[in-house]
């Protein structure tokens, strides 16, 4: 069996679970920009998949922190996930990609899965750089998550 017989192809699908029409430039970025104008944003999370296994990047965010973060949900990541034939709640593998809100905050939404995220990422998220508010803001997941 030659090498590119031996690697696994897989499917990968953006999964659209939120939209906000009303984000402005000072929303979206760290520093305050004089030019403050709309710049809408879209949520999504990842669905990377075979005939053996499911990956899922990010978890996304559900109601609480919708209503919280005035950010219309168009549908819970599950449910977008259950579009696709992924039960959320049997997921085993969720992947990630940093501890913003909108990419971690839905993680009760996947009691099953492992979840894979870089230690640099862990240590940034926990460590002192998260003594200045402006670096704290996207990381306040954890108050819109109930266990």
């Amino acid at each position: 069996m030659s090498k590119s017989e031996d690697r696994e192809v897989f499917e990968i699908y953006a999964v659209k679970y939120a939209h906000n029409a009303n984000r402005t430039r000072n929303g979206n970025m760290l520093y305050m920009d004089e030019h403050d104008v709309p710049m809408p944003l879209d949520y999504f999370v990842w669905v990377i998949k075979n005939d053996k296994r499911t990956y899922i990047v990010d978890t996304g965010f559900g109601e609480v922190a919708s209503k919280k973060r005035a950010t219309p949900l168009l549908r819970t990541p599950a449910e977008g996930l259950a579009l696709m034939g992924v039960n959320s709640a049997e997921v085993e593998n969720v992947i990630i990609s940093h501890m913003h809100y909108d990419h971690a905050g839905g993680v009760a939404d996947f009691p099953k899965a492992k979840f894979i995220l870089q230690d640099t990422e862990m240590s940034y998220a926990t460590g002192r750089c998260m003594c200045f508010p402006a670096t704290q803001r996207p990381l306040r997941w954890m108050m819109f998550v109930s266990w």
